[in-house]
C-alpha cells in the first residue's frame, strides 16, 4: 500500500525506445491500484490499468495526473529522478525506484545478479522544467534517494533542509538512508552551514570534537556524502547539484563562535 506522496511514470518497454504512457504525483492515500497494475499479464492489460488508475486518481483528486502525449511533467529531465518506475516488459510488469535497479518483477524482489537490464529511460530534457547548472544534460545521470521534493530548493533552502534532517526529529518515518547517516553522526554535535551560492557549496562546521578526537573523521567522512544523498552524481564528470568542505571547529572556536552562543543551539545557517 502507497502511504506516502510518491511520483510514479509508467512504460511500456524498457530502454531508451520505450513508450511512456503516463506519471502521477500520488498524494498521502493508500492506494492499491498501483499494485493491481503490478498483475498485468500483457501490454494491453498494463495500458488499460494504468489509463484506468490514471483516471480514478485525476476524478478522485488523489494526485497529479499527466496522461501519454501530454509535455514531461517532472522537472528531472528521466526517470531515474522518479520515485517508482513501471514497466512493462517481457510478460511481466518491473519496477525501479529512483532508477537504481529493476529491483520488482510482478511482486517478486530480484536480487542484484549478472546480466540485469541497464536502466535506460528515454530522455524528457525539451519538456521538462529544470534549467539548473546542466541538469538534464545526460541520461546518465543518478540522483540521490533524499533529493525528493527538494530538487525545488535552491542552495540556501537545501542548507536548512539539510539541517533540519540531521538535528530535529523526524515527522514520520525516516528514509532508511537519513537514518544510516544520523546513525554515523554523535547526537551531541552542533553545526554551522555557510552557503556559497556562486560555487555552489555548503560548507559545514562541525562543533563538539576537541583537537585529535578519533571520531571526528568518521563524521567529516559521512558529511561528504551529502551531494550523493540531496542531489545528483554524473559518470561523465557534469557539475553536481553542490560540492561540500566539511570543517572541525577547533577549542578557541567552541569558545568563540556568535552563533552558537546558545547551547540549545543545535544548527544554524549563514549565506555568503
Amino acid at each position: 500500500m502507497i502511504s506516502r506522496s510518491t511520483t510514479h511514470d509508467f512504460y511500456l518497454g524498457r530502454g531508451p525506445d520505450a513508450e511512456w504512457i503516463g506519471s502521477i504525483h500520488l498524494g498521502t492515500c493508500a492506494c492499491s491500484s498501483v499494485e493491481k497494475i503490478g498483475l498485468a499479464r500483457s501490454a494491453d492489460e498494463f495500458a488499460d490499468l494504468v489509463n484506468s488508475f490514471l483516471h480514478a486518481a485525476e476524478v478522485g483528486q488523489v494526485g497529479e495526473v499527466t496522461h501519454r502525449g501530454h509535455p514531461w511533467p517532472w522537472l528531472w529531465p528521466t526517470s531515474h529522478g522518479t520515485d517508482y518506475t513501471h514497466a512493462f516488459d517481457r510478460g511481466t510488469v518491473w519496477t525501479a525506484r529512483r532508477g537504481q535497479r529493476w529491483s520488482m518483477r510482478a511482486g517478486e524482489y530480484i536480487p542484484p545478479g549478472l546480466g540485469e537490464t541497464p536502466v535506460v529511460f528515454p530522455h524528457g530534457r525539451d519538456t521538462c522544467g529544470y534549467t539548473g547548472i546542466d541538469a538534464a544534460d545526460t541520461v546518465g545521470r543518478r540522483y540521490g534517494p533524499l533529493l525528493g521534493e527538494t530538487h525545488r530548493h535552491d542552495l540556501h533552502q537545501l542548507g536548512l533542509r539539510i539541517l533540519a534532517d540531521l538535528t530535529l526529529p523526524s515527522p514520520g518515518p525516516a528514509p532508511a538512508q537519513l537514518v544510516e547517516l544520523r546513525a554515523q553522526l554523535p547526537p551531541h554535535l552542533r553545526y554551522v552551514i555557510n552557503a556559497h551560492e556562486t560555487t555552489a557549496e555548503l560548507e559545514i562546521e562541525v562543533f563538539g570534537y576537541r583537537d585529535g578526537d578519533p571520531a571526528a573523521d568518521a563524521t567529516a567522512q559521512a558529511l561528504t556524502a551529502l551531494p550523493a544523498l540531496y542531489g545528483w552524481t554524473d559518470p561523465n564528470g557534469a557539475p553536481p547539484r553542490f560540492g561540500t568542505r566539511v570543517l572541525l571547529a577547533d577549542d578557541e572556536r567552541h569558545l568563540t563562535h556568535p552563533a552558537l552562543a546558545d547551547r540549545h543551539t543545535r544548527a544554524v545557517l549563514t549565506t555568503t
